[in-house]
Formats: structure tokens, C-alpha cells, sequence
């Protein structure tokens, strides 16, 4: 779905399917290690380079945990789970 962006980074590949359902893997983004918030802002098209993200605020880590958001003025929902 547009305006849908679902991240993951975990080293058990079953939570996937606990915390997001039986999706096909290409409706995943994953979460590199050194990825900050700002950088999945980016990933979902919200903003146009990481500065930007960071000058609006996103420059701070990823939650660990599931996150579920509502970002931008098209309201694009973020999904997360970060073990």
C-alpha cells in the first residue's frame, strides 16, 4: 500500500511475522545497524536527504521495540520493530 513503510531489523526472522503478519518480503525495509531515524525518513520518501530529516527533528536513534507512526503532513504511516 502507498503511504505504508514497514522496518525491521532483528536476528529472529519469526518475529517478523509476529509483530508485521504474513507479508511478502518486499513490503519490508531493512534497518542497517547505523541507521538513525533520520535515515528512515528518508527511506520512506518523507524527506528529500538525511540533513533535512535531522534539521526537522529526526535526529535521534531508533526506538527499540515495535513503533507504529504517523509522519508528515500525508500522514504516511511507519511501522517498526527493532529488537
Amino acid at each position: 500500500m502507498i503511504g505504508e513503510f514497514n522496518f525491521f531489523l532483528s536476528s529472529d526472522e519469526k518475529d517478523r511475522d509476529l509483530f508485521f503478519g504474513p507479508l511478502d518480503g518486499e513490503e519490508f525495509i531493512k534497518i542497517e545497524e547505523k541507521d538513525i531515524m533520520a535515515h528512515l525518513m528518508v527511506k520512506a520518501g518523507i524527506f528529500n536527504s538525511a540533513s533535512d530529516a535531522r534539521r526537522n527533528g529526526w535526529d535521534k536513534p531508533i526506538p527499540s521495540g515495535f513503533s507504529d507512526l504517523r509522519v508528515g503532513k500525508k500522514k504516511t504511516r511507519i511501522t517498526i520493530f527493532k529488537e
